[in-house]
C-alpha cells in the first residue's frame, strides 16, 4: 500500500499497474468554468511509458484533471516484466481486466457482456467516446491489449474513441534500443548497471536470431502493427453539424503523433513511416514534430506547445452527446 507521501497514494489502486481517479464534483452549471469542458470526454485512458516514474506520471495526470475535472482517468503503468515475461495475449489480457472492466462501468457497450445495473453506467458509448494517451512503445502494447481484451469482453465490439495521442512512438524492434529502454530500471551501481547491461544485450540478441529463424513477429511489432487495425477501435459518430462526416456515420479516431529529432529510443522516421501508413489506411493523422527533445520529455522541455496540442485532440467537436 503506498504512503500518504506516495505520488500514486490519492488514486484508487484497481491493481499493481492500474489507477483510477474518478472526476471531480463540478460546481453549479450557472457557474462559469472551461468552456472546451462542453468537449471534453467522459473517460480519459492513459498508458504510460515502461518503467515511468510515479512522480513523473502523476503530473501529466494532474495536468489532465485540470483540463478535464468531469473525466474518468484510468491510467496504466507498464514494466519491464510485461515485455519480457508476460507478453502474451492471455498474460494481458489477465493483467488488464481491472481496465476493461472500469471502461465498461463508464460506457458500457450493448452486448450481453456489458454491465446493465443502473450504477455501472447510464448512456451507450455512442455518447461516451473515450480519450487515449499513450507514451512509447510500452504505453502502445498496453493499449493494443487493452482493445483486445476490451473487444472480446463486448462479444466483438471495439471500443469507441474519440481521438488518440501518441508520444514517442511507436518505433521499430532493434537490441539497441531494446537495451537501453531496459536500462532505466538497472541498478545505479556501475557494476551492476554494465553487468545488466551485458546480460539485456545477450538476452536481445539471442531474442532477435530466434525470431528471425522462426520468423515469429517480437512484441514491438506486433503492437506497431495492430495499432493501425481499424477492428480493435470505433471513431465518434458524426453529429448534424459536422462538415467532414455525413451524419451517423462512424469514422475512425483522429491522431496525433507527437516525436522528436533526436530521439534515441524511437527513430523519428519509424514514427513517420507509420503515420504514413495509418493515414494511407484512412486515419485522420497530424505530426507534431519536436526539436532537440528526448524521449518523452516533450511536456518537460516545452509545455505550452505540448499541452496546446493536447486540447486539441481532447475536446472534440461534433460528436454525439
Amino acid at each position: 500500500m503506498a504512503s500518504p507521501s506516495h505520488p500514486l497514494a490519492h488514486f484508487t489502486k484497481l491493481s499493481s499497474s492500474i489507477y483510477l481517479q474518478e472526476p471531480q464534483v463540478l460546481p453549479p452549471v450557472n457557474d462559469t468554468h472551461d468552456d472546451a469542458q462542453n468537449g471534453a470526454p467522459k473517460t480519459i485512458i492513459l498508458a504510460f511509458w515502461m518503467n515511468a516514474p510515479a512522480r513523473a506520471l502523476a503530473k501529466y495526470v494532474a495536468e489532465y484533471r485540470r483540463l478535464a475535472p468531469t473525466a474518468r482517468i484510468i491510467f496504466i503503468l507498464s514494466s519491464s516484466n510485461d515485455f519480457m515475461l508476460r507478453f502474451t495475449q492471455w498474460a494481458q489480457e489477465a493483467r488488464l481486466a481491472p481496465a476493461v472492466k472500469a471502461l465498461l462501468a463508464s460506457s458500457p457497450s450493448p452486448s450481453p457482456s456489458s454491465p446493465s445495473t443502473p450504477e455501472e453506467g447510464q448512456n451507450t458509448d455512442t455518447n461516451n467516446p473515450v480519450y487515449i494517451h499513450m507514451f512509447s512503445n510500452g504505453g502502445v502494447f498496453t493499449t493494443i491489449h487493452l482493445l483486445a481484451a476490451y473487444r472480446k469482453a463486448t462479444g466483438g465490439t471495439p471500443l469507441r474513441v474519440s481521438s488518440t495521442v501518441i508520444d514517442s512512438a511507436p518505433g521499430e524492434a532493434t537490441v539497441t534500443a531494446a537495451v537501453k529502454a531496459l536500462s532505466f530500471s538497472l541498478p545505479r551501481t556501475w557494476i551492476l548497471y554494465f553487468f545488466g547491461r551485458f546480460l539485456l544485450r545477450v538476452f536481445f540478441t539471442v531474442g532477435f536470431l530466434m525470431r528471425k529463424v522462426s520468423g515469429a513477429p517480437d512484441a514491438v511489432k506486433v503492437a506497431r502493427r495492430a495499432i493501425n487495425s481499424a477492428r480493435l477501435v470505433r471513431g465518434p459518430v458524426a453529429s448534424p453539424s459536422s462538415s467532414s462526416s455525413p451524419a451517423g456515420l462512424n469514422t475512425l479516431p483522429r491522431r496525433c503523433y507527437i516525436y522528436s529529432d533526436v530521439d534515441e529510443l524511437v527513430d523519428w522516421r519509424d514514427v513517420e513511416r507509420h503515420a504514413d501508413d495509418a493515414e494511407a489506411k484512412g486515419w485522420k493523422v497530424r505530426r507534431e514534430k519536436f526539436l532537440g527533445t528526448d524521449h518523452v520529455a516533450h511536456m518537460r522541455v516545452d509545455p505550452e506547445r505540448y499541452w496546446g496540442v493536447v486540447r486539441e485532440y481532447l475536446f472534440t467537436e461534433g460528436v454525439v452527446g
